[in-house]
């Protein structure tokens, strides 16, 4: 499954490539889309796709209101069974950076041989996944579903700050109606806060929460870190020489690395990048006993 991220009020012109082993493969006959919402498979839209080069088809995916997490399926016939291949588009407020924006920081990226846009656009939803893990925060609007354990108080935390809209609340299986979701609090911090008089039933993973959350954009040094991190990415594989190496030697043709940044779920390994992200990481969500 692959992950494709598509800004609000934008339609998106997917694609999928139906392989026989690793050959592209005319499906025989049809292929079809179904688009559904990952959180509950209502149906969003449906349709025949459009056939391309061998094995390639297209569908286009209208623009959406809502942030949100949409599955595409595609079904067809291929080697005379059924055959569905299944994609997740996240809906999203916006990205770190543009793909013209990420070029213009590099003259190099200008190669679209080199660099392809598919290329660019697929190590950049690893640069936002790395820098909102290590920074704790969304800088773009995001969608959100979340379980819960009850904690018997009015007040329980979610993991994202930034909180914009609280899109359903669901307690034991029963969704909350439109009035009662709307009463709930925001804030800041990323807590639910009930009116007075109300509480979080105790259990546990009792209560599903659907919510948006996310600065409107991130803050420019966020964004230029970001694209510092794409080239680093983009360029791993054409230098012999790692770039998160601090310090090296080079004697009698032997490389000798005295320092190498380490890469883990809270640090890329490329140091000023690194020194960025931690400017912007807050601290984890409170706790509410």
């Amino acid at each position: 499954m692959s992950l494709i991220r598509v800004v609000r009020t934008a339609a998106a012109n997917l694609t999928r490539v139906f392989y026989v082993d690793e050959t592209p493969t005319d499906a025989g006959g049809a292929v079809t889309v179904a688009v559904t919402r990952a959180a509950d498979g209502t149906v969003v839209t449906s349709g025949a796709a459009t056939h391309g080069a061998t094995g390639t088809y297209s569908f286009v995916l209208p623009s959406q209101t809502n942030l949100d997490w949409l599955d595409v399926a595609w079904t067809g016939t291929l080697g005379g069974g059924i055959v569905t291949l299944t994609d997740r588009v996240e809906i999203v407020g916006g990205f770190h950076f543009g793909i013209a924006e990420a070029r213009a920081s590099d003259p190099s990226l200008a190669n679209t041989t080199t660099y392809p846009t598919s290329a660019i656009v697929a190590r950049r939803i690893e640069v936002e996944d790395d820098c909102e893990r290590i920074c704790r925060q969304a800088f773009v609007p995001r969608y959100w579903r979340e379980t819960l354990s009850g904690n018997g108080g009015d007040r329980i935390g979610v993991r994202w700050p930034w909180l914009r809209a609280l899109r359903s609340v669901t307690v034991s299986g029963v969704a909350w109606s439109t009035p009662t979701v709307a009463a709930v609090g925001l804030s800041e911090s990323g807590m639910l806060t009930l009116p007075t008089g109300s509480i979080w039933p105790a259990g546990g993973s009792n209560i599903v929460v659907e919510y948006e959350h996310g600065l409107d954009r991130p803050p420019g040094r966020v964004a230029g870190a970001g694209m510092s991190h794409l080239r680093h990415l983009l360029n791993e594989p054409r230098s012999g020489i790692p770039d998160r190496l601090a310090t090296y030697s080079n004697e009698a043709g032997t490389l000798h690395a005295t320092v190498m940044a380490v890469a883990d779920k809270d640090h890329t390994g490329y140091q000023e990048i690194d020194a960025v992200y931690h400017r912007y990481r807050r601290d984890r969500r409170p706790v509410v006993a």
